[in-house]
């Protein structure tokens, strides 16, 4: 009689080491996004400026490399084996106080970009971002818009539109897709928010994972990684983690391309 031996894989598995490696690879990843976005203005990103309690890793066997960084001001999203997702959280603000005074100041600030610069920036940021234009441009229509709010929340709707202000915030989008199996919920292939008097990047997400056309990010030997029990993980001292990340990961970025 033959002997059966069921093997169940813990498909919710991470080890800290894992998480370890993980977060380093995201951390290259967000200042290699600062660099081509013309966002590195400060000190790379590194463990000790991110906020680790607010920073995430997935389980890889269940949902592939995804995760998040988190700093003060910025976050950074990784789903489907990318970067998919940035934004500035001062442009996010959901105090009402917070952002009616950002709104003042943003009103107040002259932009030297219209709509066409607008565009010609973000189409340049995808191209550096690895993202196929060409075929985003093909496939979907373009939309921007100017953000705005009202002074007068509180009087006749008359009021209210002749007390609008523009914001010198700009929103492009390329096309809709479905979100998952909710058809009836639809997600721009693509969205960037950009700030007009800085020409900064403000917002990024891409939703249509068809249009990267860099190779996926993705931990060498996963399953050996995995093995590496906690305890050990945890005696390890910088340069045995430094070297852990090297021998787990693909650090230069022109191999990644060229894979």
């Amino acid at each position: 009689m033959t002997n059966t031996v069921l093997v169940v894989t813990n498909k919710l598995l991470v080890t800290a080491a894992y998480k370890y490696v993980a977060l380093a690879m995201m951390l290259t990843n967000c200042n290699l996004f600062l660099q081509q976005t013309h966002l590195a203005k400060d000190a790379p990103m590194v463990f000790s400026n991110v906020i680790l309690s607010e920073c995430s890793v997935a389980p890889p066997r269940l949902m592939g490399f995804s995760g998040s960084v988190v700093t003060t001001n910025l976050f950074f999203g990784f789903g489907h084996d990318h970067l998919a997702n940035f934004w500035q959280k001062k442009f996010r603000s959901n105090e009402t106080s917070g952002i009616t005074t950002l709104h003042e100041q943003w009103a107040q600030m002259p932009s030297p970009i219209g709509t066409n610069e607008v565009r010609s920036l973000a189409l340049a940021w995808l191209i550096n971002l690895g993202v196929d234009t060409a075929a985003l441009e093909n496939k979907y229509p373009c939309k921007i818009s100017q953000r705005f709010f009202y002074r007068n929340r509180t009087g006749q709707l008359t009021e209210q539109s002749a007390a609008k202000v523009m914001l010198p915030v700009y929103e492009i989008s390329w096309g809709a897709i479905p979100l998952g199996s909710r058809r009836e919920y639809n997600l721009p292939a693509v969205t960037m928010t950009v700030f007009g008097p800085t020409k900064e990047l403000v917002e990024y997400h891409l939703f249509d994972d068809s249009l990267m056309l860099l190779p996926k990010l993705e931990i060498e030997d996963l399953e050996k990684l995995l093995n590496i029990p906690d305890e050990e993980f945890h005696q390890y001292d910088d340069l045995q983690r430094s070297n852990l990340v090297s021998q787990f990961t693909v650090n230069d970025h022109s191999q990644r391309q060229n894979r």
